[in-house]
This record gives structure tokens, sequence and C-alpha cells, in this order.
């Protein structure tokens, strides 16, 4: 039995993720082996109701589960970022605490046959250190981050991009660096070429240029973290939006019954201005899902990760587009109830 703990997060980050619970309760009162949990509050949210953006119900919960589905985190409405500094925060808490330490990102690009681009990186430790390695500036002496990467850890980072290039042996894996500044990158690539898959290595600014100019995007992107944070929403932009990413941050030892093993979420922001529009596209949300159902030993199974995308291919391919990715004068979906509606109707 697969246990799901919800958190919604802030913003539009309940209402993003409304189609998605509609199917994982339909498949639970279906009889599918899994539990969903809450929802439980943090960030902004988790602040509001009780003081703190991680409430220690919220960690509880996460101990009991094997996976959390996750809105977005960060603003939200009618609070001022001098009231609840930094929300973001709990998500990276979270990060650390269960040591979801990688990174995958799937970017779905319409137009471009349908394909994912997978990026790979590491999410905690490199440029995405804990607070003791980073030095605030008070103005007169320098601030600081210090990036260190641990070559086991970077080890696992290829092993688990190397298993995505393994699916897409037509296209392009790309490893990118600037090994020629940084001893953190020359670690990279050497470890890019030990693999044993022919990562391509790219210098970073490159990656970014190639990105942008050339049609045939690679199919996986393995890199350290900050590097992948920028090059992702590059891919988003070809995609056309930033809803057409889905997250998952995983502990790569998958010691199930040990508390989460991987959050999975959209990687959008939490929109505040949009809350309540019900407007945004939940395409993020879907992917998130998808993951999330092929990652889980007792669901991946049942074959429900192919449905999944099969659904949400087929409302985009078949309707009214979502307002951010209509082109000018061109007839929107009135809301995402109705492209959840298209999704939930391809599932049945």
């Amino acid at each position: 039995m697969t246990t799901i703990a919800l958190l919604p997060g802030d913003g539009i980050g309940s209402e993003i993720l409304d189609g998605p619970l509609t199917y994982l309760r339909r498949l639970q009162a279906d009889g599918a082996p899994l539990t969903l949990t809450g929802p439980f509050p943090y960030g902004t949210t988790g602040w509001q109701a009780t003081g703190s953006i991680l409430p220690p119900e919220t960690v509880a919960a996460c101990r009991e589960a094997d996976v959390v589905l996750s809105g977005a985190v960060g603003a939200h409405p009618g609070v001022t970022a001098a009231e609840c500094p930094n929300p973001e925060a709990a998500l990276i808490e979270l990060r650390h605490i269960f040591d979801l330490r990688i990174s995958v990102r799937t970017v779905w690009v319409p137009g471009e046959g349908g394909e994912d681009v997978v990026i790979v990186r590491n999410i905690t430790g490199g440029a995405y250190a804990s607070p003791d390695r980073r030095q605030e500036s008070d103005g007169f002496r320098p601030a600081e981050d210090r990036v260190v990467l641990e070559p086991d850890r970077v080890r696992e980072v290829f092993a688990i991009a190397a298993e995505y290039a393994a699916r897409r042996p037509d296209r392009q894996a790309i490893s990118v660096d600037k090994a020629s500044v940084f001893a953190t990158s020359r670690l990279w690539r050497r470890t890019a070429h030990e693999s044993g898959t022919a990562f391509h290595d790219v210098n970073v600014d490159r990656a970014a240029y190639e990105l942008v100019k050339y049609p045939e995007l690679p199919g996986v992107i393995v890199t350290e973290g900050i590097f992948g944070d920028i090059l992702s929403d590059i891919v988003c932009a070809r995609a056309g939006s930033p809803a057409l990413c889905g997250s998952a941050t995983v502990n790569p030892d998958r010691r199930f019954g040990e508390g989460i093993t991987a959050l999975f979420e959209p990687a959008h922001g939490t929109a505040p201005h949009r809350t309540g529009s019900r407007r945004s596209n939940p395409t993020g949300a879907w992917l998130a899902l998808a993951d999330l159902l092929d990652w889980c030993p007792d669901l991946q199974p049942l074959g429900l990760a192919p449905k999944v995308r099969a659904a949400l291919e087929s409302a985009v391919a078949d309707g009214a587009p979502t307002y951010d990715l209509a082109p000018a004068d061109a007839t929107e979906v009135s809301d995402m109830d109705q492209f959840n509606k298209r999704v939930l109707g391809g599932l049945e």
C-alpha cells in the first residue's frame, strides 16, 4: 500500500492539484493500493495556520507517508514578504530532512513530437548547500556560498540520468558543466566520462545557446543543480510555458517504509495574482502525477503513468488550449476544470 501525503502549498498550489486528486480518489475507490492523507499545510499557508512554514504535524505526516504530492510553495494572496519571508525554505527543509537529494524535471514539448526533455541534477549539496556553507554579507564583509560536490553523490546523479538516457536511445544525452573554470565541473566531466553512457560534454553557456538555437532538443540533460535550474526554464520556454514541467525530488535509496522517498510537484510558482481564477494550466501537476505513479512499486505495475500521459496529450491536442499556450486571438479553454474534464475523460 502506497501512502501519499498531500501538501497543496500556496497560491494556485491547491487548485492546480484538483484534477490529479480527482483521479487518485477514483483509483482509491476502485481498490488501487494507495491511501491519501492530508491536506497538510506548509509554506505561507503553514505560517498562516500555525506560525511555522513547516509545521511539526506536516513533517510527522511525511514520516508516515511514502511520497508527497505537492502544489506550489511560496507567495500567497494577502500575505506580504515582510510578514512571511522565504516560505520556499519549507520545501528546501523537507528535502534535507528526508534526503531528497536528486531532482528530475520532465518538460513536455508539444509540437516536438510530444517528446520529453528530462533534466537530472543534484538538489541538495553543490550550489544548493545547507546554511553552514553560506555566509551572508552585512554590507562590509563578503558574501560567500561554498559549492562542494562529493564524488559519490555525482556518480548517483549520473546513474539516474543513464537510466533515462537508456529509454531514449535515439535522442542525445548531454552533460553540462563549466570545466574550464570550476573544479566541481572538472569532477563532473570526469564522472561523465566514467559513467558508461555516451553523454556529450557541453559547457553551460554553449548549452543555453544550443537549446534556443537548434530545433532538436536533447532527451536528457544531466548537470549541477543551479545550471539545471536555469536550463530547465530555457527548455520550458521552448515548450511554451513553465506549466509544462513536472518536478520530482527523490531519494535514490528508495527505502519505502522509512518516510517519504520522493516529492512530486509542478515546477511553476504559486502565481498569487491568479489564485482563484482557475485559469492556470494544470499540465505540470498531471506530469508530476504520472511520475509519482511510475515511481511507487505498488502502483508502477498497474501501468497508470502511460495512461495519464496519453490522456494528457489527447486533452492538449484535441481541445482549446489554456491561456498560456493559446496563440493571439485563438479560443482558450474557459478554465482548468474544463481542461481537467478532458484529461479525466481520457482516463475512464
